[in-house]
């Protein structure tokens, strides 16, 4: 028996847990502050911004309403529609609406703090309207899934705020000189970060704010799905006979290591791997600024990245499951951005190799993306396809975050330049063709570099999404087709 959707009727949202009395009147409280909001607020932009916001804190009622009979739109959990209104109260409400942010710039810290906790646990609501959990590997999947999801938002609010601020001359990227009281300078002192770093202060504190509390709340979404379903969680080990000693089960872990080893890569990627690990060796040990070899070893140990997880991780875990042939796309970049970049210069060499970098890095990313989903779950329905595909582009998004957060942070410690500030494009520079001009904010030149690699590598991130959708949509069709092949095939008995 099947459920028939009337036009007009109320959908129920198809969630494991039921709203309390508490969030229904935490949303209308929300609704009703906003309104206020926007009669306490003198500026133009902003009362418009407060009412998308009070637009927005209404979304999971219209996707019950409009596409109910869409499967996921009525799966989402009302408990989306709670964290929106959190972030919608926090941030256009008080922020924006009473003022706070304009009065109390370090408020923001909050607001990112509020941001890594809200975009974890959405992720998770979103995941489960797509692929309700039922097994261990699927809550594992639905972790990651969140984690990136929440990388994602933060990296697409950056490359937003730059566009407004490039556009409208606004400053919502805050890209001016920070004073010496900043509090990351008390807490980490001042490092061999160049003074033109500091107009990027604001964006990549930001994100890493973003990022760490990402972190954290995911580790609260695991432990907390972890005790839910302690039975998934917690499997009864099976004695089978005498303990195995501790030199015993190394050896027995690198056997089965290796084997694996032997069955997903080819002679190909081994060879590829160790060429580049001599090259990287041969290139820190002559390397003559210290602080570029560094930054080569840290590469280099990357190229290890995957085997080391292999061989830390439990080998009954997901993570052990990680293909090897995801080493070969962390080698390739390596090779071609590390060591042909810096130690043989391409980049002093040819001008926009840089960009170059960061277009086919979202083609890699998206697909490291891909190999990773595939250990946690298997595509047997277009749902499904959509899943892999979403959580591929979120997760190249949430590397692109990490990434320039960790040349930030490289740049601090080691007063290098690799994201590329002392860069003030021409007049005729592509961006500028492209774009215009804008609003002629000269200290948005400061943040030009780091806005578009992740504009770059989002633009090839996204044609990688769609040609693997399309492929896992034909393989799909594909595997339909011979099922039905085969079933017309069958005899028919009496």
């Amino acid at each position: 028996m099947t459920d028939t959707i009337t036009k007009g009727q109320r959908v129920q949202p198809a969630s494991l847990e039921q709203i309390t009395l508490a969030e229904t009147c935490f949303w209308w409280v929300t609704r009703a502050f906003l309104v206020v909001c926007v009669f306490l607020t003198p500026s133009v932009p902003q009362k418009i911004f407060i009412l998308l916001a009070i637009l927005v804190t209404f979304a999971v009622d219209i996707f019950h309403r409009l596409f109910g009979k869409i499967p996921f739109f009525r799966s989402l959990s009302d408990h989306l529609q709670t964290l929106v209104c959190v972030a919608a109260f926090f941030g256009a409400g008080i922020g924006k609406g009473l003022g706070v942010l304009a009065e109390f710039p370090d408020y923001d810290i909050f607001l990112h703090i509020l941001a890594g906790f809200v975009g974890v646990f959405s992720g998770y609501y979103i995941v489960q309207a797509l692929r309700p959990a039922k097994k261990k590997s699927d809550f594992t999947f639905s972790v990651f899934f969140s984690l990136c999801f929440s990388g994602a938002l933060t990296t697409l609010r950056e490359i937003t705020e730059f566009f407004i601020d490039f556009f409208t001359g606004r400053s919502l990227t805050r890209c001016y000189f920070i004073s010496d009281d900043h509090w990351f300078f008390r807490l980490f002192g001042y490092g061999m970060s160049p003074y033109e770093q500091r107009p990027l202060f604001d964006t990549d504190e930001d994100m890493l704010i973003s990022l760490v509390f990402s972190f954290i709340s995911t580790g609260m979404l695991y432990l907390g799905l972890r005790r839910k379903n302690s039975d998934l969680f917690h499997t009864a080990k099976v004695k089978t006979g005498a303990a195995v000693s501790i030199s015993q089960r190394i050896k027995n872990k690198i056997a089965l290591e290796y084997q694996k080893l032997m069955e997903e890569t080819t002679v190909g990627d081994r060879l590829l791997w160790w060429m580049t690990r001599a090259a990287m060796i041969y290139a820190f040990c002559t390397m003559e600024s210290r602080a570029e070899a560094n930054l080569l070893l840290a590469n280099l140990i990357g190229t290890f990245g995957i085997s080391i997880i292999h061989f830390i991780a439990p080998s009954n875990s997901a993570l052990c499951r990680l293909s090897y042939r995801t080493q070969t796309y962390i080698t390739l970049m390596v090779l071609i951005g590390s060591y042909a970049g810096n130690y043989v210069f391409v980049y002093g060499i040819l001008g926009r190799y840089d960009l170059f970098l960061h277009f086919i890095s979202g083609f890699f990313c998206v697909l490291a993306g891909y190999q990773l989903a595939q250990t946690l779950i298997r595509p047997e329905t277009r749902r499904d396809n959509l899943l892999l595909v979403s959580f591929s582009i979120f997760f190249s998004w949430f590397i692109m975050s990490v990434h320039e957060v960790t040349e930030f942070l490289g740049d601090f410690i080691w007063g290098t330049s690799n994201q590329g500030f002392y860069w003030g494009p021409s007049d005729d520079s592509f961006f500028f063709k492209l774009f215009g001009t804008g609003a002629g904010n000269k200290m948005l030149y400061y943040l030009f570099d780091t806005m578009y690699d992740m504009l770059i590598a989002s633009s090839s991130a996204i044609i990688m999404t769609l040609i693997l959708f399309v492929f896992l949509e034909i393989r799909l069709r594909q595997r339909e087709k011979s099922y039905k092949t085969v079933t017309e095939n069958q005899p028919v008995t009496c």
